[in-house]
């Protein structure tokens, strides 16, 4: 009786991966790059760096995702969709706008504040804001966007404008200034605010006042009166 030759192991394609092991390496290069683009931004970070974290070959970036840049775009959509897809969603549910309002401030606090300390992902949209890369637009697309989008929409109820109308725009830009005036100065607070400390207390603190104080100036400004040409404005 013929002894069967033993099987030749098949050659895998180069570059090619066990679906498993391409996913995991893929989850592994986007962890450990939002920590190294976290320290030191965009434009300073390196695939040999990045690679050497995620335990993976340095040819594994080009493999995944294209380059560095595409890297880089892709580990802040899916943190946008993981970390504020729930804000959003909360704040489209809320039943008048400044339930709507309150959620979405309180969201963004607790977001930006966890354990006391900017996340990675605020700390990459910190360096992507002072630094624009140059992932700017699509930052602007999937991240921003679908923020100011949803805001606007809050805001324009609250004072009785369209989403897109200049004065709609401007309070919503004064309510953002609040929420990155604490995430951005907080070491200029701590100096002028003697025994200052953001304890998970004093951010549902300050996300209420914030709220509050953003109403009443909206609503004084639904309540004053506008000319036909102000109405109008865009």
């Amino acid at each position: 009786m013929a002894i069967p030759a033993p099987r030749r192991p098949q050659k895998r394609r180069p570059g090619s991966e066990p679906a498993r092991t391409h996913d995991e390496t893929r989850q592994k290069l986007i962890a450990a790059a939002g920590e190294v683009f976290a320290e030191t931004g965009f434009q300073s970070a390196t695939v040999r760096d990045i690679c050497a974290r995620a335990g993976a070959n340095i040819a594994a970036v080009n493999y995944h995702f294209g380059d560095k840049l595409g890297l880089y775009t892709e580990f802040l959509k899916c943190s946008a969709e993981e970390n504020e897809g729930p804000i959003l969603q909360s704040a489209f549910n809320a039943p008048d706008p400044e339930e709507a309002l309150r959620r979405f401030l309180h969201g963004m606090f607790r977001l930006m504040c966890q354990g006391g300390a900017p996340s990675i992902y605020v700390r990459v949209m910190t360096h992507e804001l002072a630094q624009p890369s140059p992932a700017l637009p699509v930052v602007f697309e999937h991240v921003i966007k679908p923020k100011a989008r949803v805001l606007y929409g809050i805001v324009g109820r609250i004072i009785g404008l369209p989403p897109d109308h200049s004065q709609t725009r401007m309070c919503v830009h004064s309510i953002i200034g609040q929420v990155v005036h604490y995430v951005h100065s907080r070491s200029v607070i701590e100096l002028a605010w003697p025994g200052f400390s953001m304890t998970p207390k004093m951010v549902e603190r300050i996300a209420d006042h914030v709220t509050e104080f953003s109403l009443i100036a909206l609503k004084g400004i639904r309540n004053k009166p506008v000319s036909k040409a102000e109405s109008t404005r865009r």
